[in-house]
């Protein structure tokens, strides 16, 4: 992504120039590293420039990228949230100057407020979406009043390849119930990241619900509104256009298709039923594939946001623990073979 901007500054910018400070654990790595990259770098072998670098900057973790201003001498020249920036606004954000930065804040503040499933999801060129199932074209104007899911996601993702089966399995059951009710209120569209058009092909034709077009000048836009910055993530659209959370990744680990439609009001009646189901769950648990006691733990007294070591998906609130190394899953997870053993006393 940097190396995209970089060329595409450097063109009509010569002043811009980026600096690689490395972080590589040898010569070889280092060599293989840069050999990707079109600018400058600090020699691998001036640990000292380095080191005084990663102090200068409080540099905690990689990546990190510092924006520098010509005249460094005022309070707002220098920009830490270069990687984010980048992420989020692309080559819009140059010159990568605090000023610049509150000017993108305010127009994005406006595009929120005017947000619409049309100006999310059509442009000039096309106002339809891709329908996998009958292999047609859907107008966006269609689905205008129902709650969407923007699922960006790609084959290449593992975190795909395991998240997928299992929305499409709440897609369908939420889907059904619509259906019961003689409703059609919910509806999923991939927002492919998929790096050629064979690959979105064989991806997509393992889903149920509708796309953009491979490509589709949107996609970045999109990814860029939402400020993805990691895959699967779903977005959750209102029937007003409104964005109702970006966590619907979450929500549907946590409550599968419970979670419908996805509101502050659905999930707090929801945490509390997570409440009272605690209540009756074992507080100590034999786990037969880690051999470890997992116990009983919640935000309160020990536990918090997690990620399941059997599903490998995030939990939150409640979640059974090993105290002696922090393996955590969530309830679901634990066997019934599992609390029976802590019934039978092993």
């Amino acid at each position: 992504m940097l190396v995209g901007i970089y060329e595409e500054l450097k063109s009509s910018v010569p002043q811009f120039e980026v600096v690689y400070v490395s972080s590589d654990e040898d010569l070889d790595a280092f060599n293989s590293f840069y050999g990707n990259m079109p600018w400058l770098a600090i020699p691998f072998s001036d640990l000292e420039t380095k080191k005084a670098l990663n102090k200068m900057y409080d540099v905690e973790g990689i990546p990190c990228l510092i924006m520098l201003q010509p005249d460094d001498s005022k309070e707002d020249a220098t920009l830490f949230e270069g990687v984010e920036l980048i992420y989020r606004y692309g080559i819009q954000a140059y010159p990568f100057s605090k000023v610049r930065l509150e000017q993108l804040q305010e127009e994005e503040r406006e595009k929120r407020e005017n947000q619409t499933l049309t100006n999310l999801l059509a442009n000039r060129q096309r106002d339809y979406v891709l329908s996998n199932a009958e292999l047609k074209q859907v107008p966006v104007a269609s689905l205008l009043g129902k709650t969407i899911g923007l699922y960006f996601s790609a084959e290449w993702g593992v975190p795909c390849a395991n998240f997928t089966p299992k929305l499409i399995s709440v897609y369908q059951k939420i889907k059904q119930e619509l259906a019961q009710k003689g409703e059609e209120d919910f509806e999923i569209v991939l927002v492919s990241s998929d790096r050629d058009q064979a690959s979105f092909d064989s991806y997509y034709s393992t889903m149920p619900w509708l796309a953009l077009p491979f490509g589709d000048p949107e996609i970045k836009k999109l990814a860029r509104h939402f400020h993805v910055q990691g895959i699967p993530c779903l977005v959750i659209i209102g029937p007003d256009g409104k964005t109702i959370t970006p966590h619907g990744r979450y929500l549907i680990n946590l409550y599968q298709e419970n979670a419908y439609p996805f509101t502050d009001a659905k999930v707090e009646l929801l945490e509390k039923q997570l409440e009272e189901e605690a209540k009756d769950l074992p507080t100590l648990v034999y786990h037969e594939g880690h051999r470890h006691d997992l116990n009983l733990v919640s935000d309160g007294n020990g536990g918090g946001p997690f990620i399941c070591c059997v599903c490998e998906e995030q939990g939150s609130n409640w979640a059974y623990q090993c105290l002696q190394c922090g393996y955590e899953v969530h309830p679901r997870c634990v066997t019934t073979v599992d609390r029976e053993n802590v019934l039978a006393g092993r």
